[in-house]
């Protein structure tokens, strides 16, 4: 099958979906505003480096739609698949002529950017529309989406889900320091602030308590300087974008996983410290409830309050039964609901019945 993908080069998800595709013997095409190095597939650079952003400004990208379409019609893919609706999608949408399109959510584009005004949420609904198949990674964001005037028959719900060759179960830790992770990007929607002010509060009970930031964002410079503020810098240890050898060594590693956005569906991120048996500590959102209980295999915090949060880091140091029967119970999860081989045959399937 030849798949024309639209997406950012750069992010590693759309990366993952693309390698999934060439190594399973599908011929791949990337057009992106990105640039990257991807081996075996066949790339197209926009030029520009066009930053697509959810809240607008994006006029810029659209100029190139006509290079984009003359690109397709030379390509002739069997299918096309756009990952975030909101950019690549309607990009899809516009260049698509009878070619199917599929569409991959990513979670703000169905469950902020749709919010933000009538525009967006017409503009939405427009790329449902246009769209021959929707994938999306929760039940809640396909029941957004079917909201969103999608065809309830086109919308597949597979979630992204751990690969097998990331799975070490020798290298997984049973005795584990008081090591916290936080792992999102650095973005106001992540709630990173909270999570350092709870840690410091843990600080007071717990001096030799670890903090753990990876990846970047738009609030990584006030971030750094809100650690330096509260004169916790010698605890917390900043280390930007990692590669995943380095995710799944501090996954392995770490006591808990704390993941608290204010909006979000299924996190890969989630999936993964379930299998490698860090602790989850998640905001009260209808994906995170998919896949955590509170009390059996994580917990759940309720408010965006940081002396509550604090209170659930503590207890992750000291119930060490609830951790316990937490990393049994999770690694089961992941093993029967989602493994990434077995998820993306899925999706496969439903592509070649296009």
């Amino acid at each position: 099958m030849k798949i024309c993908f639209l997406g950012d080069a750069g992010s590693i998800h759309t990366r993952r979906w693309i390698e999934y595709f060439r190594d399973t013997g599908n011929e791949v095409h990337l057009i992106s505003f990105r640039n990257a190095d991807i081996s075996g597939i066949k790339f197209y650079y926009m030029g520009d480096s066009i930053n697509i952003d959810s809240d607008g400004g994006n006029k810029a990208y659209l100029k190139k739609v006509p290079k984009i379409r003359s690109i397709i019609k030379e390509i002739n893919p069997d299918l096309i698949n756009a990952h975030y609706l909101t950019s690549y999608g309607f990009i899809g949408s516009l260049v698509k002529g009878k070619i199917p399109l599929v569409v991959s959510t990513w979670g703000t584009d169905i469950l902020v950017t749709p919010k933000k005004n009538k525009a967006y949420k017409l503009l939405t609904e427009y790329v449902l529309k246009k769209c021959d198949l929707v994938t999306s990674d929760s039940d809640y964001m396909s029941e957004e989406i079917v909201n969103l005037k999608a065809d309830k028959n086109k919308v597949l719900t597979v979630p992204m889900g751990v690969s097998l060759s990331d799975i070490d179960y020798k290298n997984v830790s049973e005795s584990r320091d008081n090591m916290f992770l936080s792992m999102r990007t650095l973005c106001e929607n992540s709630n990173v602030e909270c999570i350092l002010d709870a840690f410091k509060i843990v600080l007071e009970k717990y001096s030799d308590s670890k903090l753990i930031i990876t990846n970047s964002g738009s609030s990584e410079k006030s971030i750094l300087n809100y650690i330096n503020e509260l004169g916790i810098e010698n605890n917390v240890d900043f280390r930007g974008f990692i590669n995943r050898e380095e995710l799944f060594d501090l996954l392995n590693k770490g006591l808990s996983f704390i993941s608290i956005p204010t909006s979000d569906s299924t996190s890969v991120t989630l999936l993964e410290s379930m299998i490698s048996g860090s602790f989850p500590i998640v905001s009260d959102l209808p994906a995170n409830r998919e896949w955590i209980e509170d009390e059996v295999n994580g917990l759940i915090l309720k408010g965006f309050n940081s002396k509550e949060l604090s209170e659930l880091m503590i207890r992750t140091i000291e119930d060490k039964s609830l951790v316990r029967k937490a990393q049994d119970t999770n690694r089961e999860i992941i093993k029967e609901r989602a493994i990434w081989e077995d998820n993306m045959q899925i999706v496969l399937d439903a592509y070649r019945n296009l």
